[in-house]
């Protein structure tokens, strides 16, 4: 279902044909992609589970980082070894050709949307590091959410030959599952989603620059999430069109638009007046 749009902005484009476009990451991941079944075939298997590496495929998927490939995988690190041979809970996670749900869990974890609209969650670490993690959405209206306890990160939107879809940044709480730990999921609009606590939250801050050529970073902007005043995280952003934060009024966000005439500055909107979609049902205040 497309978006409703806010000004010039559509904040999502569900029903828009993506039209394929072969860019530096393209070029990078989708050989790999190319070869799922390859890759699938060359899974190590421990105790009955895959480990690091997780193919997407056709469908929808919802894959979640698996965790194994660390210091107590006897596989990975034989016992009397000092030397690191684990990858410290990192997962590489792969979308396809669907709107995927992606979630690397703990570790510094990478994961690729590919083609459909993703929702890309690197942790949920909980302050555990490593946790700084590397999402790439490919083609899409993607979304990729960060959390109070994730670690700095950079996130690559990729844009799009048509410049219809536009890929968003979230910086908010989760709403919990039963656990207390786990991101709760839901099913709206035909696909699982997580939920987020984005309102009534004075006690977080996003400040928005412009990376500098000098620093030749590759990204355009970074992000920085502040709790208490205290700088926590900075967030590199390469190819991503708009940015949500924390707002300290109830049924608000901080919305920024960073294809605009003034990419770094936040305004305060409704909610409600995202739309009736999946980035409106991942921002709406807890019921």
């Amino acid at each position: 279902m497309p978006g409703e749009p806010l000004g010039d902005t559509i904040f999502e484009g569900e029903e828009t044909t993506v039209v394929s476009q072969v860019g530096l990451f393209r070029r990078v991941i989708r050989p790999a992609v190319g070869a799922a079944a390859v890759a699938a075939l060359a899974l190590v298997t421990i105790g009955g589970a895959q480990a690091a590496v997780i193919p997407g495929t056709p469908g929808q998927d919802v894959h979640k980082g698996l965790d194994t490939d660390n210091a107590q995988n006897t596989f990975i690190q034989p016992p009397g070894v000092a030397a690191k041979q684990h990858l410290d809970n990192t997962d590489v996670v792969f979308g396809r050709g669907s709107n995927d749900l992606l979630i690397g869990k703990l570790g510094s974890d990478v994961l690729v949307g590919n083609e459909g609209h993703d929702i890309l969650i690197g942790g949920r670490e909980n302050f555990t590091a490593p946790n700084s993690d590397v999402l790439i959405g490919d083609t899409g209206s993607d979304i990729n959410i960060w959390a109070p306890g994730d670690g700095s990160e950079v996130f690559v939107g990729d844009e799009d030959a048509n410049r219809k879809d536009k890929d968003s940044m979230i910086f908010a709480p989760f709403v919990l599952g039963n656990n207390g730990f786990d991101p709760k999921l839901v099913y709206a609009y035909g696909r699982t989603i997580p939920r987020v606590d984005i309102s009534k939250k004075p006690q977080f801050s996003c400040k928005i620059e412009r990376i500098p050529a000098a620093q030749k970073d590759g990204a355009q902007f970074v992000v920085r999430f502040s709790a208490n005043g205290n700088l926590a995280v900075t967030v590199r952003q390469k190819d991503v069109e708009q940015v949500f934060c924390p707002s300290p009024t109830l049924g608000k966000v901080k919305f920024a638009y960073l294809d605009g005439p003034h990419p770094t500055t936040f305004k305060e909107i409704w909610i409600k007046d995202i739309g009736k979609n999946t980035l409106g049902a991942i921002l709406a205040p807890p019921a």
